[in-house]
């Protein structure tokens, strides 16, 4: 066993930042600051108490004014629930009455204000006084139209507030427990009808308990009546605008998935004219509401479609498909898909369904069929991804030359993917990443391409020397003379010559 330690003997400690200092066991001991309270945190803070606080946040507050604002509601939620309302219509007055245009740079700030006041309208005020929550939430609603029209909502961080707000509109209603259905409906038409930039997406569907049945049966039949009033267009062939008969249908689309009606959805598409544009929509509710026939009926009725919307047709109708025991055509649907698409999603269950090792050699056709694929990059992410990384590298060195630079997102990964044990093939990729940047002399992607060059050059090492594969040296050279004038690479790369 050890000897204990002489009394007298330093003891190596941590200091605050780390380093190690000498002190004695007893001092050590009455210095010890709990780790707690050098990480900032609530517990930590109580430590100061309140008074110091309170001076720290006054200090703080003189020259933030939405830190301010946010003292002053805190203390007003103090002194009941009508302080708490009147300083909160105070404040969404004040911003309603703002004309100037709001900077791009004070966008967030104002999403961040008017999202504390939605949290403090939903959570402090509607805990003590429903009522006034409801009245103060439409009026930050009612703030929509005048903050879009005076500012640029690039991010879309204001119209998250927006329609979040709308959808706290709908549960407060639930709150009031002398309520009028009937009346809500008409309100919640009145809220659409001012809406012009889509604050109320999520009002409707929030709103399903204060409506109840009642409100519902009267919402729609407000809706139905303004259909019945719209004209027709006289081409039956025309898209309806979104404004009129499409619009109301729309609605009325929603208010059926409210109340779980397939039927009335179809319905009301149909009010909506060109039903089978929406064959995707009511097929999958179709399917939901073990209806696959059906759904298979309107699926055929679809148009041509185009990118992820024909293969969520090509899903919806294996679902259907699936559903009616049809397992051959089912089959044969996704191997089609799969070709077409190289699709992983419909090559794996297709796999699971053939019968004893009858999928080993269909792997392997579909791996052919992938190496043979036109679409090289897309063949490429394919056999990354299933993960097959030997024909990955066979694509990649008899194709490298075809297949599309711009397309980063496929490529780097592929080429991350294939260094450690296809070196040659992720040098390919790397160089055709560098040198598209180069020949479109996109000098915003400078650093990209140094980067691609840079990785070129720490898998030189791990390069065959083989007949015909340019190696790190000739590829520099040959890239100083076909682009020897873009300076701005050089520099990037940290080569002046």
């Amino acid at each position: 066993m050890a000897a204990p330690l002489s009394r007298s003997r330093p003891v190596l400690s941590p200091g605050a930042e780390g380093d190690l200092v000498a002190s004695s066991p007893a001092r050590s001991k009455q210095t010890k600051v709990p780790a707690r309270s050098r990480t900032l945190s609530a517990e930590a803070l109580e430590q100061l108490g309140a008074r110091r606080l309170a001076e720290l946040l006054m200090a703080q507050a003189k020259g933030d004014a939405a830190l301010a604002r946010t003292l002053r509601l805190a203390l007003a939620g103090t002194d009941g629930s009508g302080r708490l309302a009147a300083e909160v219509e105070k404040r969404l007055r004040t911003i309603g009455r703002s004309r100037g245009f709001i900077e791009w740079d004070k966008v967030r700030p104002l999403a961040r204000e008017l999202d504390s006041l939605r949290e403090t309208i939903a959570g402090p005020l509607a805990a003590t006084d429903p009522r006034a929550a409801v009245t103060q939430m439409r009026l930050l609603l009612g703030l929509a139209d005048n903050v879009f029209e005076r500012s640029d909502d690039g991010s879309g961080t204001l119209g998250e507030v927006f329609r979040q707000a709308g959808a706290e509109l709908g549960r407060l209603w639930a709150l009031l427990p002398d309520r009028d259905r009937v009346g809500l409906a008409a309100e919640v038409l009145l809220l659409w009808d001012a809406d012009g930039y889509g604050a109320t997406d999520r009002l409707l569907e929030a709103a399903g308990p204060a409506l109840g049945s009642e409100g519902q049966a009267e919402l729609r039949r407000l809706l139905q009546i303004r259909l019945a009033a719209q004209p027709r267009s006289r081409k039956g062939d025309a898209f309806e605008s979104w404004q009129g008969r499409g619009e109301i249908a729309f609605r009325l689309r929603d208010l059926a998935d409210l109340a779980g009606d397939v039927d009335a959805f179809i319905a009301a598409t149909e009010a909506g004219g060109r039903a089978e544009n929406f064959a995707g929509d009511i097929a999958e509710r179709l399917i939901a509401h073990g209806r696959p026939t059906e759904a298979l009926a309107w699926l055929d009725r679809a148009p041509d479609r185009h990118g992820s919307e024909e293969v969520r047709h090509t899903d919806l109708r294996l679902a259907a498909l699936d559903a009616l025991k049809r397992q051959e055509e089912a089959q044969a649907l996704r191997w089609e898909a799969f070709r077409r698409w190289l699709t992983p999603q419909h090559l794996r269950p297709y796999l699971r369904a053939l019968p004893g090792f009858d999928d080993v050699e269909a792997e392997e056709r579909a791996v052919a069929h992938a190496l043979a694929h036109p679409d090289r990059n897309l063949a490429l992410a394919f056999l990354v991804g299933w993960p097959n990384l030997e024909a990955a590298n066979r694509l990649v060195r008899a194709h490298h030359g075809e297949m599309d630079g711009r397309d980063y997102g496929r490529l780097r990964p592929a080429a991350e993917a294939l260094s450690e044990r296809y070196p040659a093939a992720a040098t390919l990729l790397h160089r055709a990443l560098a040198e598209d940047v180069l020949r479109r002399a996109s000098s915003r992607q400078y650093g990209y391409a140094v980067r691609d060059v840079r990785a070129c050059a720490s898998l030189a090492p791990l390069l065959p020397v083989e007949s015909g594969f340019e190696d790190h040296e000739a590829f520099l050279a040959r890239l100083r003379r076909e682009h020897g004038r873009k300076t701005g690479f050089w520099t990037l790369l940290g080569d002046q010559g």
